[in-house]
């Protein structure tokens, strides 16, 4: 609690100290009582002399006395004791069944969920102190003593939060059983119960001090307004507030304040407290609320070879040719977070510029200031920013005007009319309950007085200069009506809507596939060469760079380390880090694949027959096949390359193999056994043959667990070492990985991408495996760590031979891992065969789509390649 409290700043500091305050001093009462109160709760008098009744407040009587002569500021003191017992029991009743009920609801589905989802919603339709009132009456009968009448209040209490703690559980349930780390569990057998507690509890249970917190202002009342009516604990037996203000009725109409004052101070005051605290954890324990931290830089700067304590020195090479006034430039920009842990430098004292008509790509990988530099001159940091430096408009008129600094006020007649941005992802970029006209036509009327009617026809004509299909029709689309291709030409659309100066393009195809994104890089080109507009492209991918770019600036750690035309920078890189950097991205056409010679009596480890998958659609809809008579077979130690864009199929096949999925038809065989149909105790005795390396390192580990639990997971469910056992076997797979052993015992939040999806692929081979799933397994990670993580993982499947199916969408790596290649479209396998063949003489139109679409890092290579591929892409949205 102290470290929580340290921190917060301001109001939110002021909020929680005084809600810990406030309930400690009740807690103190509560506990203390009997030596705190001079007098018993029902006493009306001492030592054989009675009480004055209804005496006002004085040295004798701190709170005065009540109708029946009890001291008043004793019967608040006991009555805080009443309060406490009764709500510490029924958040712990309501704890003990509402929660085991919302995991088993969340986790099994189906009629059980139904079935309790329907009786708890009942429940909680009835207003909460009636329920109440109704438990009381059954539990008591309308009569009980000290004992029975608290244990009665706290079950009537508790009736009415278990349907709260049961759909906060429930809830947040069904969010965490999609997680990888829950399906990594079931990959490798870990039991039911195993995977209830250790992975989906330990991640839910963060919320119930929030509930519990607030759950006991709530139940402060309900117990006040039991007796209040008449319902609750009997007077001889425990003090309680609401009985006492019940009684209190008849005083105030006689001016006699005190028997009603005091009682109702104590319950607003308790109630103020807890529900200060309750919100102070609530905003506390969300990370979204946090700020953000720089725990992790040290691990990256590891894991890319990079020395993080070394200074870095830029190196700008000479301009080559004539160079225009600029439209942005910065200086010296500098931004700082505020974090738990200190300042963090985001951004150190960069500058450059871009001129009109010029692309300018700002690379560097995650955590190297890229975004940061973007949003810090649009000024959409959040409050925990610091921003220093300098980022000067030259607008159309020549008009020069400071960014930094400025208010919002002003920043808003900036944003989308001289300087737009594209962000990264298109579906979280675009509002879901407006249709795309409406949302281009608000940008447009924000920043010129024209009707709605003429809003309306310009945002047809964006439309249709973006390319998108049938644009006076598709005005009137919601976002989930198009695909991620022509969501990101909407979003292009209102960047370029008010004609700006400078677009600030935040890796704006990463989202996209790789036909989808060849057909955006050429409309931002278009745009580029029609409206003269200057472009800020932000990415990671140097393909991307080379396609587009007129110059570079390469930023590491906060800082630009170095600066140059896109020719020279790629041809001779001059900084140790941009060469690290262009070393390390994969180049379709050199591969290092090699083509698998197999013996002609080779029996293949994993046979996939005729596999099909649907899923059933909505209400009225039909059902849509995923996986469409799907066949081939993987060998003893090959790579099967398995390609293909989003939707097409590829992890639905995956997730078949491992029993992740149950298709609809087809047969999955591993070394000639079945093993599709089966349910999850059948599957168990397979289980150690299969490995599964998931796509995000961050999610496919369990955050509560340590890097040594997260390892020994399959072992554990194996069953057959012990845990001295478990654990030398977790160092020798550390070490394998090439992570030291003492990593053992951190949490996974506390190494970086490529740290963590070596932990991943440890897991995976913990138990051996004949065939290992890797699905999408350094999409996730930046260029450098993805190099060395697939140098690992091409040494291991050499060494272990394991038959393997790497999915991906990236060619190049497929061209770098590869022995063979199935490239599916739509569900079904268009095209297989040698990594040579599929590759380098594809026979099916899709297929040399990808490959044409694919990006390389070589200006003169993709400048021939654009030409050469004409207009196979054409028509792609």
């Amino acid at each position: 609690m102290l470290s929580l409290i340290r921190s917060t700043r301001g109001i939110q500091r002021g909020m929680i100290l005084t809600g810990v305050a406030i309930t400690i001093g009740f807690i103190i009462l509560a506990v203390f009582a009997p030596l705190i109160a001079p007098y018993g709760f029902n006493d009306a008098g001492a030592n054989g002399v009675s009480f004055p009744i209804q005496a006002a407040p004085s040295s004798a009587h701190w709170f005065g006395t009540s109708v029946g002569g009890e001291d008043v500021f004793s019967r608040v003191v006991f009555g805080a004791r009443t309060a406490l017992e009764v709500i510490v029991l029924a958040v712990i009743f309501s704890i003990i069944i509402g929660v085991p009920l919302g995991l088993m609801s969340g986790y099994v589905g189906g009629k059980v969920d139904r079935v309790l989802v329907l009786i708890t919603d009942a429940m909680y339709s009835f207003p909460s102190l009636l329920l109440a009132i109704i438990v009381a009456v059954v539990v008591s009968g309308g009569q009980s003593g000290v004992v029975g009448g608290i244990l009665a209040a706290a079950v009537s209490i508790t009736v009415v939060f278990i349907p709260q703690y049961f759909r906060v559980v429930r809830n947040a349930t069904l969010s965490v059983k999609v997680e990888p780390y829950v399906d990594a569990s079931r990959v490798v057998g870990t039991p039911v119960p195993r995977i209830l507690v250790k992975h989906i509890f330990a991640n839910v249970r963060q919320t119930l001090p929030i509930i519990g917190t607030l759950n006991a202002s709530e139940a402060i009342l309900t117990l006040a307004g039991l007796g209040f009516l008449g319902f609750g604990i009997q007077p001889s037996a425990a003090a309680e507030w609401g009985y006492d203000l019940n009684k209190a009725l008849s005083d105030a109409t006689n001016g006699i304040w005190w028997t009603g004052v005091f009682p109702g101070m104590a319950i607003v005051l308790i109630v103020l407290g807890i529900t200060l605290v309750g919100e102070s954890l609530n905003d506390l324990l969300d990370p979204r609320l946090r700020g953000r931290s720089g725990d992790t830089t040290e691990a990256d700067a590891q894991e890319i070879a990079i020395d993080a304590t070394q200074e870095v020195s830029a190196v700008v090479h000479p301009d080559r040719g004539e160079r225009r006034v600029a439209t942005l430039s910065l200086s010296d920009l500098t931004v700082t977070f505020r974090t738990e842990s200190g300042p963090v430098l985001a951004v150190d004292g960069i500058s450059f510029d871009v001129a009109p008509g010029e692309v300018v790509a700002v690379v560097g990988e995650s955590g190297s200031g890229k975004s940061v530099t973007a949003r810090a001159v649009l000024g959409l940091l959040p409050p925990t920013a610091e921003v220093d430096g300098s980022a000067t408009l030259r607008t159309g008129t020549g008009e020069a005007r400071q960014l930094i600094g400025e208010s919002n006020r002003t920043l808003s007649s900036v944003r989308g009319d001289e300087v737009s941005m594209i962000f990264q992802e298109p579906s979280t970029a675009l509002n879901p309950v407006y249709t795309v006209g409406w949302q281009l036509a608000e940008g447009i009327r924000a920043h010129q007085r024209v009707s709605r009617r003429h809003a309306r026809a310009r945002a047809v004509e964006l439309l249709d200069l973006v390319g998108l299909p049938d644009p006076s029709r598709r005005v009137d689309y919601y976002p989930h009506q198009l695909s991620g291709g022509q969501k990101q030409r909407v979003v292009i659309a209102m960047a370029i809507a008010c004609e700006p100066d400078v677009i600030i393009a935040d890796e704006p195809t990463t989202a996209l596939d790789v036909t989808v994104q060849a057909a955006v890089l050429e409309l931002l080109l278009d745009l580029r060469d029609r409206l003269g507009t200057a472009i800020v492209l932000i990415t990671h991918n140097m393909g991307v760079v080379a396609d587009m770019a007129d110059r570079v600036v390469v930023m590491y750690r906060g800082q630009i380390v170095e600066e140059a035309p896109v020719g020279p920078l790629f041809a001779h890189p001059e900084h140790p880090y941009t060469q690290r950097l262009l070393d390390a991205v994969p180049h379709l056409g050199k591969g290092t694949g090699a083509d698998l010679s197999l013996a002609p009596e080779a029996e293949p480890v994993l046979e996939i027959e005729d596999l099909v998958v649907e899923f059933s659609g909505g209400f009225g809809q039909p059902s849509f096949r995923a996986v469409d008579d799907v066949s081939f077979t993987v060998h003893r130690g090959e790579v099967l390359g398995l390609v293909g864009e989003s939707g097409s199929g590829k992890s639905t096949v995956g997730r078949c193999v491992v029993g992740l999925q149950r298709p609809t038809s087809g047969m999955v065989r591993l070394a000639g056994e079945q093993v599709s149909g089966r349910s999850d105790r059948q599957l168990k005795p397979l289980r150690s043959r299969f490995g599964f390396v998931f796509q995000d390192p961050a999610a496919s580990l369990n955050p509560q667990m340590t890097i040594a639990d997260c390892i020994a997971e399959p072992l554990r469910a194996e069953g057959r070492l012990d845990a001295a056992d478990q654990q030398i076997r977790v160092r020798d797979l550390l070490e394998r990985v090439e992570l030291p052993s003492s990593y053992a015992e951190r949490f996974p939040h506390e190494l970086s991408g490529g740290q963590r999806q070596r932990v991943s692929l440890a897991r995976s081979l913990a138990l051996r495996p004949e065939v290992l799933i890797a699905d999408e397994p350094t999409s996730a990670l930046d260029v450098s760590v993805q190099a060395k993580v697939l140098d690992l993982f091409s040494e291991l499947q050499h060494e272990l031979q394991f038959a393997c199916i790497f999915i991906s969408h990236d060619l190049a790596v497929v061209d770098m891992l590869a022995n063979r290649v199935a490239v599916m479209q739509r569900g079904r396998v268009v095209e297989i065969g040698s990594r040579a063949q599929v590759l380098g003489d594809p026979q099916q139109e899709y297929t040399r789509q990808l490959i044409a679409a694919v990006p390389v890092p070589d200006p003169d290579e993709q400048r021939r390649r654009r030409a050469e591929r004409g207009d196979l892409l054409t028509g792609i949205s």
